[in-house]
């Protein structure tokens, strides 16, 4: 009989990898991952450009919420794929798939755009998934969905009306 997926929360510290990239706003201090086991929560802590991932490990898909210039965004994103080679000591579960590690890492190097930063874990907490509320992993309500070319389209439009 397989043993049930690992279910709670682990909060990683952040370190950011490039001097330039310390400056910029949109990089979290700390990062909270949750999951229920068959769901997961992404939640960056510590910067005026706060974010929550969500996602299924089934899916080959994943949210990103967030704020930006007074709208509520919900940006889909694909799944990239698994780099087997940043594999490096890991607890024993699968990781959300925007980080591209097969397993849930104790420490690894992520990046954002072009920045490059370090997370390292500070805290892991065992939560039985009956635990969490039902909510906890679903898309909160008032987030206007959106894909790339229509978030570029929403910046376009906001630039050229602030003229």
């Amino acid at each position: 009989m397989a043993s049930k997926p690992w279910s709670g929360q682990i909060v990683y510290k952040v370190e950011s990898l490039n001097a330039e990239a310390s400056a910029w706003d949109y990089l979290p201090q700390t990062i909270t991952y949750e999951t229920n086991g068959e769901a997961w929560k992404i939640i960056e802590q510590g910067t005026s450009f706060e974010r929550i991932w969500l996602g299924n490990f089934e899916d080959e898909d994943y949210y990103i919420l967030f704020h930006f210039l007074g709208h509520a965004i919900e940006l889909l994103e694909s799944c990239p794929s698994i780099d087997e080679s940043a594999a490096g000591k890991s607890f024993d579960s699968p990781a959300p798939c925007p980080w591209s590690l097969p397993a849930l890492p104790e420490s690894c190097v992520l990046s954002d755009g072009p920045a490059s930063f370090q997370i390292t874990a500070i805290q892991k907490l065992d939560i039985p998934a009956k635990n969490w509320e039902r909510k906890s992993f679903q898309l909160p309500k008032g987030y206007e969905p959106m894909d790339r070319m229509s978030l570029a389209a929403l910046l376009t439009r906001i630039s050229s009306s602030s003229y």
